[in-house]
């Protein structure tokens, strides 16, 4: 049986998959109907065209492009929506347990970070749900490692 969704329950949801439009216009639907209005949502680099080329060009050849274009087309639902939403346009992931290093980089501004632990991306979420909501309101960041801008991730 399932359970519908009751604003009571629910203050933020985090959706960690976005490369489904149809997936994610469901999950924005369900949260408009229940009354709950904030979503952090992980997207990819590259959304806004705001990744140098030779990280861009990596990442294009690197991913299938039904893939790049699910992350496009469903951030734009996520922007479209009456939701109080938060972007991250998350770039490459790797695991370290001691790493939670991260910024993150407005849009507009040229994101060049090629990686990012997923330790940090958790730290970055948990920062963001405890911090002032009017900074992260109905806005897109990059979220990555400083001063990794490699035209591909280090691990490859």
């Amino acid at each position: 049986m399932r359970k519908q969704i009751r604003k009571a329950d629910v203050d933020a949801v985090y959706l960690n998959s976005m490369s489904s439009p149809a997936d994610t216009a469901s999950v924005v639907q369900a949260l408009e109907k229940a009354g709950v209005k904030r979503l952090l949502g992980a997207t990819i680099a590259g959304v806004e065209d705001e990744v140098p080329y030779e990280l861009a060009t990596w990442t294009k050849n690197s991913l299938p492009a039904s893939y790049i274009e699910g992350e496009y087309d469903s951030a734009k639902i996520v922007r479209d929506s009456n939701l109080d939403y938060t972007l991250l346009r998350l770039t490459w992931l790797f695991n370290d347990e001691s790493d939670r290093e991260y910024e993150l980089v407005p849009s507009g501004v040229e994101f060049a970070d090629a990686e990012v632990s997923r330790q940090a991306v958790t730290q970055a979420i948990l920062d963001i749900l405890n911090g002032e909501e009017s900074e992260y309101v109905r806005k897109s960041f990059g979220l990555g490692k400083p001063n990794t801008h490699y035209g591909k991730p280090s691990f490859y």
